[in-house]
């Protein structure tokens, strides 16, 4: 049989079929799968001294070892003549996983339910268990909830003053007037206030925006224009206020005074929440 580009020819004259799984013969000649039987290339193997004597002895074939299958197993086809007896499949036609014999079609393992097969598989789930329980002798009877990380703000003016910086070149470019009068090209950037807004309005879903005022309104003007900005309608009854959430200092929010400039109460990058004015500074109003 010659080599191919891939697979072997048939080393039968009248077939030298290219075949990807060759079979090779107890007469050291490889076959294709349609040829490989004795009869079908009239083998060498079927006399000892090389000229038939007498009838051919009738020799068993083996069927194939899966239990529905009636075709010959490939193990047959390669068996010695000398004796017409089953004999346990020892060459390579065999399964290398269980050691039985298989026809073409049945001979790859996953095709034929091999034993061999689920043994390994068996061997290393319990190799992996094994494993786990060398360095995992004591799991533990619950899963721990995950720790939240709170990123802590830095301490450091340089720091502070660089990523304040950063965060005001974005929201230059993100934001947008919060008085429609106002136009981009009318007012210098440095005449500005950048701010985020964030509706936390009872009944309301939450919204944010990011705005900017020039540092000439009045904190009462700039409510208004908030409340319209974030989608409050004009009929809302309760009271509402802004209050400024420090990143400094989370805890120390207290109502803005509508009466004062809007940047002298707050700063750049600052954020400004829009939120029902408390009760107890509805009563002293």
């Amino acid at each position: 049989m010659e080599p191919d580009a891939v697979g072997l020819r048939c080393d039968l004259t009248s077939c030298h079929e290219v075949d990807f799984l060759p079979i090779k013969c107890h007469c050291n000649k490889v076959f294709c799968r349609y040829h490989i039987s004795p009869d079908k290339h009239t083998c060498a193997s079927l006399d000892h001294d090389g000229l038939s004597e007498g009838p051919t002895p009738i020799v068993k074939r083996q069927r194939c070892a899966l239990g529905n299958c009636e075709k010959s197993s490939l193990e047959s086809a390669t068996i010695s003549q000398e004796a017409n007896v089953e004999t346990k499949p020892t060459s390579s036609a065999a399964c290398p996983k269980c050691l039985l014999s298989f026809c073409i079609d049945h001979r790859h393992p996953d095709l034929h339910s091999c034993a061999g097969l689920q043994k390994q598989e068996s061997d290393g789930k319990k190799d992996a268990q094994d494993i786990l329980a060398r360095h995992f002798a004591n799991p533990p009877s619950h899963t721990p909830l995950a720790v939240r990380r709170t990123v802590k703000p830095p301490t450091d003016p340089k720091k502070l003053a660089q990523i304040q910086k950063v965060t005001l070149m974005k929201m230059r470019h993100s934001a947008t007037a919060g008085d429609p009068r106002d136009k981009p090209s009318t007012v210098p950037v440095n005449e500005r206030l950048h701010i985020k807004a964030r509706l936390e309005v009872s009944g309301m879903p939450m919204q944010e925006c990011v705005l900017w005022f020039r540092k000439s309104v009045v904190t009462g003007r700039a409510l208004d224009l908030i409340s319209a900005n974030l989608g409050v309608p004009s009929s809302y009854q309760t009271p509402l206020c802004l209050i400024e959430k420090s990143a400094s200092d989370p805890s120390g929010c207290s109502p803005l005074q509508n009466d004062l400039l809007l940047s002298e109460q707050v700063e750049d990058t600052c954020t400004v929440i829009l939120s029902a004015l408390p009760i107890v500074e509805v009563i002293d109003r």
